[in-house]
């Protein structure tokens, strides 16, 4: 991205940006200029508020003066500027933001303004706080790399996009010169097409490929390089980048041909002063015998050719695969094979000497790689395990899995995965902060390890996810580990000076009857872990048949409700409530109903749960508000007496910052006054007493009724309910269902509810018997099926006209 040269900021510029970022126009006094719809939306101030105020409106942590000299530097010498920032939205929620940053020019190429292109990364703070961690190991890793290797690092085209030091320096090019640029840059023609293709499908498939590679410098210089690949595969198993480690191995190459060359010469004498370690062996029955052993690294490792010999005349298992090697070799196969020796690694050639169409004997080389293997083995590290836990990730999860399917795919022995989140992580992290979830997660890990078995793996799969593999797994045996971790877990863990609790919800997948292949049993493993969370958390639960199509029922619910509003299936029904002593209906409850177009009927405790877990409760609630207070202002225009409309609200609903205003907003748009209109809540919804408070008394300043719905189930304190500024307390149907057994809790309820001056209204009213009772202890309007089912709107005229 350059530097915008304009002398108008024009905000239509690009859809792209409007459409996609939060953007923002920022003047040199740190006084905001411009900002679009995103960027009010996120966080919750208008664009009046926001025009003319700095970025401390956002972070009062943030000096607009220090924040804009910063800018003004690091602009003499770049053209982009990100980072990742907090802010706080109006109604006090905190959002990340990764930010660009560029300067605006006028045609005089003045700078006049700042554009910010801003996305809400929040979801992935967790993540990026413990990569901070690792930028220490990475830095110390790659110096150690750039020390002892030619390094570079493209991306999944092939293009450059990295070359250390090392590179630069052999091939004779600067590193803007490459970066940008594919290999074809050294290309020295010496290989096939088919050498690379051969190479290309080998890294492109996920592997590791090993090799010898002929390049041209910059000057005009042939190089030889040993050279390591390690694709780099992506969570949909696609390399994304490659890493090449590259040794060179010029010298080494030099010498091979100069070996031709010296061989009927004094060959010890040329040779014996090289770095690498050079040989020569002949094959006669069988039997190697070496013949010559010279170089800087032999003498380094204090061995010679009568050592050899004599370990050669009794190969053990360990010495069998040098020993095949070797044997090849003297049948005139040019060979490449390792060697570990001791702290060292060697890349051993063998190159057959003919004479007269026969092997004559077989010279061989040893390069000491040992740098390159140790940076070899911490890239694979890295690859395979998890950065902040070290535990194996999900990469090594998966090739282990696979290959243990694999393995077991004809005796069919069994094996589980234990899927693991941690039940409240978010909460934790977001309360005690990233460097306590940071501790918290690589806790939780080195538990798991104490408390798995030998022959068990586990890993970290993302954010707060772990699984457990049990490699043998009979139900009993694994219902015993799953039991330890619910147990082990759910132990405190001791952070720095904090006691912190977590508890997990673990769902079991079991080869091979839950799935023959990787994928299937870790869908199946989560599924399990979802109804565990479900069914109350710090719990496992087992993978059914039954709860795969239980899955996939609520899964077919939540894409087709999503539709429901855009196809008029929704409707409201509404149920009348009558006063106990004159009969009159005093108000109605609007009730939703989903009427699908193939299934029919859907009943509202299937479907609402699903809603309100999913969000979309949010849009259908405003939906149902703004259709009853519609239809209640309908029948007063019709004639009829103007009657108390109730709507029920979620308390995801009623927790939304804009609730009092959608309501304000609701009752403008359909001209309903706001005495006819009462908000039911559910008595769990008063557990926070000072949020609960606050809203209800807002609604109570604009005229609107409030009512408890469901009392006596759920939590609330009642030394709290006098504070809440409510008119009605509905006593939930369970009790009026057992009335008998109730009594005195119904009693109780009524007794309350006239102390504090409140109504009370009886729900589920089914028989006269029920109705004699409650009017005997004076309860004030019922609402049951004794008097009506809930109806559609039309069915309720004959009871609005007294014709009922």
């Amino acid at each position: 991205m350059m530097p915008l040269h304009t002398p108008i900021f024009n905000p239509s510029l690009s859809t792209l940006f409007e459409e996609t970022f939060c953007v923002s126009l920022i003047d040199l006094d740190g006084r905001l200029t411009y900002v679009n719809h995103n960027f009010c939306k996120l966080t919750g101030y208008s664009e009046e508020e926001l025009i003319g105020s700095t970025w401390e409106l956002l972070n009062k942590g943030l000096t607009v003066g220090v924040t804009l000299n910063a800018l003004k530097e690091y602009f003499k010498k770049e053209k982009v500027y990100q980072e990742s920032v907090k802010i706080y939205a109006k109604d006090g929620t905190n959002y990340w933001l990764d930010i660009t940053i560029v300067p605006i020019y006028d045609t005089a190429n003045v700078l006049t303004h700042y554009l910010s292109l801003d996305i809400d990364v929040t979801g992935s703070t967790l993540v990026s706080h413990e990569f901070a961690k690792t930028r220490t190991d990475l830095q110390n890793f790659k110096y150690a790399l750039d020390q002892s290797a030619v390094v570079a690092i493209t991306n999944a085209q092939g293009m450059i996009t990295y070359v250390n030091e090392q590179f630069c320096k052999l091939s004779k090019y600067s590193r803007e010169e490459l970066i940008g640029k594919t290999h074809r840059v050294v290309n020295s023609g010496t290989h096939s097409k088919n050498f690379f293709q051969d190479m290309w499908q080998a890294i492109q498939s996920g592997k590791v490929w090993h090799g010898d590679i002929c390049n041209l410098s910059k000057a005009g210089d042939y190089y030889w390089v040993n050279t390591t690949i390690i694709p780099f595969i992506d969570s949909n198993g696609r390399p994304y980048q490659y890493i090449s480690i590259r040794q060179d191995i010029t010298t080494h190459k030099a010498a091979e041909k100069s070996l031709e060359i010296a061989m009927k010469n004094d060959f010890a004498t040329t040779v014996k002063n090289l770095q690498n370690g050079i040989f020569k062996y002949t094959v006669e029955d069988n039997e190697i015998t070496f013949t010559l052993l010279e170089g800087k690294i032999i003498e380094l490792l204090g061995i010679t050719k009568e050592m050899l010999n004599e370990i050669s005349s009794e190969w053990n298992y360990d010495l069998h695969y040098i020993r095949r090697q070797l044997l090849d070799g003297s049948l005139g196969r040019s060979s490449q094979f390792e060697v570990v020796y001791k702290t060292f690694t060697f890349l051993v050639y063998l190159s057959p000497i003919f004479e007269e169409g026969k092997v004559s004997e077989v010279v061989g080389t040893a390069i000491d790689i040992s740098d390159r293997k140790e940076a070899e083995r911490m890239v694979e590290h890295m690859a395979f395990h998890d950065h902040l836990t070290d535990l194996p990730n999900r990469r090594l999860l998966k090739r282990t899995v696979t290959q243990l399917i694999a393995d077991r795919k004809k005796s069919q022995e069994a094996f589980a995965l234990l899927y693991i989140d941690l039940d409240r992580f978010k909460n934790i992290n977001d309360s005690m902060g990233h460097y306590v979830g940071d501790q918290l997660l690589k806790a939780v890990g080195e538990r798991l390890k104490l408390i798995i078995r030998h022959n068990d793996m586990v890993s970290r799969l993302s954010g707060d996810e772990f699984i457990v593999l049990c490699t043998s797994a009979t139900k009993t045996g694994v219902t015993l580990v799953a039991r330890r971790i619910v147990e082990e877990i759910s132990k405190s863990f001791q952070i720095d000076h904090l006691e912190v609790f977590i508890a997990p919800s673990i769902g079991i997948s079991v080869f091979p009857e839950d799935g023959m292949d990787y994928d299937s049993l870790l869908r199946n493993a989560d599924s399990a872990m979802y109804l565990a969370k479900q069914s109350g958390k710090g719990t496992y639960q087992f993978f059914t048949e039954e709860l795969y199509n239980e899955l996939i029922e609520r899964t077919l619910i939540e894409m087709e409700l999503r539709q429901a509003l855009k196809k008029n299936e929704l409707s409201l029904h509404y149920q009348p409530q009558l006063d106990f002593m004159t009969g009159e209906m005093k108000g109605v409850e609007a009730l939703l109903r989903w009427n699908h177009s193939s299934r029919g009927m859907i009943s509202p405790g299937k479907f609402i749960p699903i809603a309100e877990e999913t969000g979309l409760i949010l849009p259908i609630g405003l939906w149902v508000l703004e259709t009853a207070c519609r239809q209640a202002k309908e029948w007063q225009n019709l004639g009829y007496t103007p009657i108390r409309m109730s709507v029920n609200v979620s308390l995801r609903q009623f927790k939304t910052h804009t609730f009092v205003s959608d309501v304000k907003q609701t009752l403008k748009l359909t001209g309903l006054e706001p005495h006819y209109l009462n908000i039911e809540i559910t008595e769990s919804m008063t557990s926070d007493v000072d949020y609960c408070q606050k809203i209800l008394q807002q609604l109570r300043e604009i005229g609107i009724k409030a009512s408890i719905d469901d009392f006596g189930t759920g939590y609330s304190s009642l030394s709290y309910l006098s504070k809440f500024p409510i008119t009605h307390l509905k006593i939930d149907q369970s009790f009026i269902r057992e009335l008998t057994d109730n009594s005195v809790i119904v009693k109780a309820i009524i007794d309350l509810a006239k102390n504090l001056h409140l109504s009370v209204i009886a729900e589920g009213v089914e028989t006269v018997e029920q109705a004699d009772f409650l009017k005997r202890l004076d309860c004030d309007e019922a609402q049951g099926f004794l008097y009506s089912r809930p109806v559609p709107s039309e069915e309720i005229i004959p009871l609005l006209s007294g014709k009922a």
